[in-house]
């Protein structure tokens, strides 16, 4: 059987690269590059299993008067005013797949999710300030991957304040970066992920009926670096679920989780 982290996120990056690389016959900056992602994630918020991924990175930048592609994402230049712009937020998180997560023993396997939508972003700091500050609106579609087929699963909201500053000098100059948000999903969502039905109920594992609402907290550090041709990237998240609509969930082992993961790509092609 095909390891299904690596099919979906196959799947996944099939998709968007074909997608980006029409960008090629279009006026813009356009880096190209692939590399290697080691991460580490609870299977979900609230596990108290951690796994750990290797990952294949395709790395795809490009820049031109309406449209941005980054490491952070797909941004169209919409301006609002001054400080405020629209653009396309993204999330994903790995399966946990049948038999494998102690607390779900017996139940279904969660899909492995997409996150999609339109985000509000509004630049708080001063244009030419040394640390740049914005408030982050996302309102993302969850979108599960069940072989070939999709399926809704809930949305989320996802309010943060960002900063983002350089530690050094030019272009081999750290860029750190900062968040503090919270999380609120409807009660589809939380259902899938939290929600026990009568006919999984076990000794310790009740039945449990989820409300849609707050989700908790995450905080989220990220580095990178530019190293010539090569790029090196790193984040460090924690998530704190205390006072979560779901918090009293059977399959809710802990409060708190830590996330992390470290990228290294090589780029081979740049055109301007």
């Amino acid at each position: 059987m095909p390891n299904t982290e690596y099919t979906t996120m196959k799947r996944i990056y099939t998709g968007l690269s074909a997608a980006l690389l029409s960008m090629a016959t279009q006026a813009g900056t356009l880096e190209l590059g692939v590399g290697a992602s080691a991460i580490s994630l609870p299977d979900y918020r609230g596990s108290d299993e951690q796994r750990a991924y290797l990952l294949p990175v395709p790395y795809i930048s490009y820049r031109s008067e309406h449209l941005e592609v980054s490491r952070t994402g797909l941004r169209g230049k919409l301006a609002l005013s001054e400080r405020a712009e629209l653009d396309l937020s993204f999330g994903a998180t790995p399966p946990v797949r049948a038999g494998r997560n102690q607390a779900r023993l017996g139940m279904p396997e969660l899909d492995p999710m997409l996150e999609v939508g339109p985000s509000l972003r509004y630049r708080l700091s001063a244009t030419d300030a040394a640390v740049r500050t914005e408030l982050v609106l996302p309102v993302r579609a969850v979108i599960g991957f069940d072989d070939w087929r999709t399926r809704h699963r809930g949305n989320l909201f996802n309010p943060r304040l960002a900063a983002d500053w350089k530690l050094g000098q030019g272009d081999e100059a750290w860029k750190l970066g900062g968040s503090l948000g919270v999380l609120v999903g409807d009660r589809d969502l939380h259902q899938y992920v939290y929600g026990v039905a009568p006919q999984y109920v076990r000794p310790g594992r009740a039945a449990y009926d989820a409300r849609g609402g707050y989700g908790g907290t995450q905080l989220t550090f990220s580095a990178s670096r530019d190293l010539g041709d090569y790029w090196l990237g790193a984040f460090l998240r924690t998530d704190h679920l205390a006072g979560a609509r779901f918090a009293d969930s059977p399959l809710v082992r802990q409060e708190n989780n830590v996330s992390a993961g470290i990228t290294l790509v090589w780029r081979f092609y740049r055109r301007d």
